[in-house]
């Protein structure tokens, strides 16, 4: 058998919730181990602990952008990093568990969001040179004063990325409890289809207005990297979906959806307001499309409802901006984008059109080179999934 050089695997929070899980990771690894000469593991906060912590830091009033915040939510991967080396050395296998710090990842000082400034890889070249296998925490990175971060919801894909990259490894791997990237989430479409490779661009496309199957700041790592990633179930044991520069061939390549959105009323002091607001969310990982005013200093930006907190915590600090807030609408909106890489106004309205002929509303529209979004009622939703993913021929 070919020894390849260098593997590095990532379980999600599902993939390692409990002991049996964990020891079921720990064989994968050891799979691993037997094709690839280094491995490296990064791990989740076991399922649910990470949102417990934010219950607690909720009852005490800290919200992201608090650095002990951060200290706080990202404690939990430290326990599953500890219980992943146990498990590898109860098999045989030698491993230690690495804190962000003790490696370091070192990051900006945006707490709650950090972004990966870089990754010093000789202490974990010395344990790979040792036949040990680092486990490290995902989600966790540290500024250069040494304060711990966090790099937001999903954080631990951009660990792994980030030290694929930097240790020049073969692939990441990324472990949860899919079987891979669908054209749409199969709990919302029962006749979603895997994919079985994907383009960066395609994904990034995917995780920014509302896949949940890859961090954004992740994949943008990755194809500016050019870091081949394979997405897959750590029970199914199944191929999973490969996401590179290879696009997927087909002219839509699948459906992102938002199920609850909110609008943030925006009054500005520019004429140019509404096109920086949306760049400084964008570079903060939150994406919106603008409801634009006749009023040039006057817009509506409508993004997911999760959004929200921080939306308005960024905001509200800019110069440019006179006021911010929330609107509150009587009706429930959704989102569906339709990615695909050969996008037109003309596929755009065409896809409007088909809803219009089976009578079905659809509020307004949005569309760019890579993707249509429309905004529908929220309680017609599912069924507007269907029949788009139809319509775009991803049931096939």
């Amino acid at each position: 058998m070919i020894i390849l050089s260098c593997i590095v695997q990532k379980f999600g929070g599902t993939s390692v919730a409990t002991l049996d899980r964990i020891r079921n990771a720990a064989n994968i690894v050891s799979k691993a181990k037997k094709k690839y000469e280094n491995v490296v593991v990064v791990v989740s906060a076991m399922a649910g602990v990470t949102s417990k912590f934010v219950t607690y830091a909720d009852g005490l009033n800290a919200h992201e952008g608090n650095p002990e915040y951060d200290s706080l939510v990202s404690s939990g991967e430290l326990v599953t990093a500890g219980l992943m080396a146990l498990a590898l050395n109860n098999i045989g296998l030698k491993a230690r568990s690495y804190a962000s710090w003790q490696i370091p990842i070192l990051t900006d000082s945006n707490f709650g969001r950090a972004t990966i400034e870089n990754v010093e890889t000789s202490n974990i070249r010395k344990d790979l040179d040792d036949g040990t296998i680092p486990v490290v925490c995902g989600f966790q990175g540290m500024t250069a004063d040494h304060r711990i971060t966090t790099l937001g919801r999903g954080g631990s894909d951009s660990t792994a990325v980030a030290l694929t990259a930097s240790l020049g490894a073969d692939i990441c791997e990324i472990y949860s409890d899919v079987d891979g990237v669908y054209t749409v989430d199969p709990n919302l479409c029962p006749e979603s289809q895997l994919l079985s490779h994907i383009s960066y661009l395609e994904m990034l496309e995917m995780s920014a207005r509302g896949a949940k199957i890859m961090q954004t700041q992740s994949v943008e790592y990755a194809m500016d990297k050019k870091v081949k990633i394979r997405v897959a179930s750590s029970f199914s044991g199944g191929d999973g979906s490969i996401i590179s520069a290879q696009a997927s061939g087909r002219k839509f390549c699948g459906l992102a959806v938002i199920p609850r959105l909110a609008q943030i009323k925006m009054f500005y002091k520019t004429d140019d307001g509404a096109a920086l607001s949306v760049d400084l969310l964008r570079k903060n990982f939150i994406y919106c499309d603008v409801c634009n005013d006749q009023d040039s200093r006057k817009a509506s930006l409508l993004t997911d409802k999760k959004n929200v907190p921080a939306a308005l915590d960024l905001l509200s600090q800019q110069p440019f901006i006179r006021s911010v807030k929330q609107e509150v609408t009587q009706r429930h909106s959704s989102k569906i984008s339709i990615i695909s890489m050969n996008n037109s106004e003309k596929a755009a309205i065409e896809l409007v059109t088909e809803f219009s002929r089976r009578r079905m509303e659809v509020f307004c529209h949005f569309y760019s080179a890579n993707r249509t979004s429309l905004i529908v009622p929220g309680h017609k939703l599912m069924s507007m999934i269907t029949v788009l993913h139809r319509y775009c021929g991803l049931d096939k």
